[in-house]
């Protein structure tokens, strides 16, 4: 495999790192641990490092590759298998309506590309009903900020979005000597549990994305003057008890969700 990897042109645009450690992949699927029957799809497959460790546990498995160019030698390698199914598609357009309509019922693993971590994340999210959880590789910093605490500097959009909806733990990382091409960085890998949300959950999700977009964007701002840029603020704080001079970071995930739900009815029309 490595002697296919040095010929291959990585292609930059697609953020493509290559894991071919075996020992390494190996290690991911025996965390992850898939069963018989599961629903598993695989995002960026590549050339099938984890998809060759994934197959023999039975699951079903779909791989979502945007790289035409893998698709053939994938389909090649593992079209023998009658669990094996794979499709040419980018995944933040992806519906995983088409792998399963049941809720909680698909898990999510990949080795994602660095540039766009973030809006992978979010297209999962997008999506949270149907996912019982999810294991994804990705630069060491994003994770950290992904499982981050409130009142911690590396709190954020990535924090509160994942702990809504799951409960996010780092469970291994992984050094930049396994990929090729190989990066800067250190990677690092986060699984979310599903099962684990907040007791209370946003009343438009939607809305709660811009909610919690705006005030990370300005996070050194006090909410009062973030808030602004959503709604009316005055009379909002009239009816509420709500802290406005805290600043986002110092919410706990609960909080925020609380404060969104309850700041709907004041907002402004979004344009």
């Amino acid at each position: 495999m490595i002697q296919k990897l040095n010929a291959f042109k990585a292609r930059k645009s697609l953020g493509q790192n290559f894991l071919f450690d075996k020992n390494i992949t190996r290690k991911i699927v025996d965390i992850f641990a898939p069963a018989q029957n599961e629903n598993v799809v695989e995002i960026g497959p590549g050339f099938g490092a984890l998809t060759e460790e994934l197959l023999p546990s039975g699951c079903n498995y779909t791989g979502i590759e945007i790289d035409q160019r893998l698709i053939v030698d994938l389909r090649k390698k593992f079209d023998k298998c009658d669990n094996f199914n794979m499709l040419h598609h980018d995944f933040r357009k992806f519906s995983l309506a088409t792998v399963s309509k049941k809720s909680g019922s698909i898990r999510l693993i990949g080795n994602i590309p660095y540039h766009i971590t973030s809006s992978i994340i979010f297209a999962a999210f997008e999506q949270h009903r149907l996912i019982k959880d999810m294991m994804l590789m990705m630069q060491k910093e994003v994770a950290q900020r992904v499982v981050a605490v409130h009142g911690n500097k590396d709190f954020g959009i990535l924090s509160v979005i994942s702990k809504t909806y799951a409960q996010p733990a780092i469970v291994l990382t992984v050094p930049a000597s396994v990929f090729i091409p190989k990066p800067n960085i250190d990677s690092a890998i986060v699984h979310w549990d599903f099962s684990e949300k907040q007791i209370r959950q946003p009343g438009d999700p939607d809305f709660f994305r811009i909610f919690v977009r705006t005030i990370f964007n300005q996070r050194r701002k006090m909410l009062r003057n973030t808030l602004k840029k959503l709604g009316d603020v005055e009379a909002f704080s009239a009816n509420s008890s709500a802290d406005l001079q805290r600043r986002p970071e110092a919410l706990s995930v609960l909080e925020i969700i609380d404060l969104c739900n309850d700041f709907i009815p004041y907002t402004a029309p979004l344009k």
